[in-house]
């Protein structure tokens, strides 16, 4: 059958440079920025509501296909589709993260425009991605945008891409689930060090009864790692962590442990997908009584 598609957002470029209903090829970029708002915040939905998983699900982006097939009139609309893999079958009708952030993002928008706060569910990290948006719209363009699901559409300006960037530079405070080495602790101050995965090195504050895992970590920092939850100070103009403002919940995690991918899909799961896939035909030529005289069937003998 092969892989099918479904409808995702609308983006529809406004002004005179569009009134021909073509598209100007110096505002591809625009559809490149928009797509990774999308997956970066689809990615941030996730992780808020998987808090008790490490990383994301293997090939999380891979599968995460945007493409369009044409434009449509009326300035010029470019149709975004969702490109479902043939072996997720009837998952192509089940909302996920890629349409939550959909809407979120023009949720957003819409706020900005009424000089509303903006959504608290909104990952911070995600907003100073706004800033490659909107850049190649020239005075009295915008960026028309529509998801599936939502009747009216919302425009994206210049305007109001400087308004979400004002929001961005300052710093904010969010929730965190990090895993990382410890490299200093400071019992005197209750602080400590960690340097994360990705290289990223970020400053913490622990309460007293938090040390000894700190010190722990620390002597054994070759072997060790510590999984901590808690509240975070994230840099505006980047999204990156900058410190541990508090420490809710601390859990040692071994080197060796590391290696375990606890977002792989259970074993049982693997063998019913690939059960799934075995023709009817072959599971009618299996043995009814295979249970009972398994030795036979296996070594020829009972």
């Amino acid at each position: 059958m092969g892989d099918s598609t479904r409808d995702l957002t609308t983006l529809t470029f406004v002004g005179p440079r569009f009134e021909d209903h073509g598209l100007d090829l110096d505002v591809l970029p625009e559809l490149v920025a928009y797509k990774n708002l999308l997956v970066e915040t689809a990615k941030a939905l996730w992780r808020s509501q998987h808090l008790d998983y490490e990383r994301l699900p293997k090939n999380f982006e891979a599968n995460l296909s945007i493409k369009f097939y044409g434009l449509i009139k009326g300035s010029t609309g470019v149709p975004l589709k969702r490109v479902i893999p043939e072996e997720k079958g009837n998952l192509s009708l089940l909302e996920d993260e890629l349409d939550q952030a959909a809407d979120l993002l023009e949720n957003t928008i819409e706020r900005a425009e009424r000089g509303q706060p903006l959504p608290p569910e909104l990952p911070k990290n995600v907003i100073p991605l706004f800033a490659g948006l909107g850049k190649t719209l020239r005075p009295r363009e915008a960026l028309a945008i529509r998801s599936a699901r939502r009747p009216d559409q919302v425009r994206f300006t210049p305007e109001i891409r400087e308004q979400l960037l004002r929001v961005a530079e300052g710093d904010y405070e969010d929730s965190i689930l990090v895993v990382g080495e410890v490299r200093a602790a400071d019992l005197d101050g209750c602080s400590f060090a960690l340097k994360e995965d990705d290289g990223n090195k970020v400053k913490g504050f622990f309460m007293p009864e938090q040390e000894v895992l700190f010190t722990e970590a620390l002597r054994d920092h070759a072997v060790r790692r510590l999984r901590i939850s808690g509240t975070g100070e994230f840099s505006g103009a980047t999204g990156k962590l900058k410190v541990v403002r508090r420490v809710n919940t601390l859990e040692p995690v071994s080197v060796e442990d590391r290696t375990h991918d606890s977002s792989a899909p259970p074993i049982w799961e693997t063998i019913g997908k690939l059960a799934a896939e075995v023709p009817e035909a072959e599971w009618d030529k299996l043995p009814r009584n295979g249970s009972e005289h398994y030795r036979r069937y296996l070594r020829g003998t009972e």
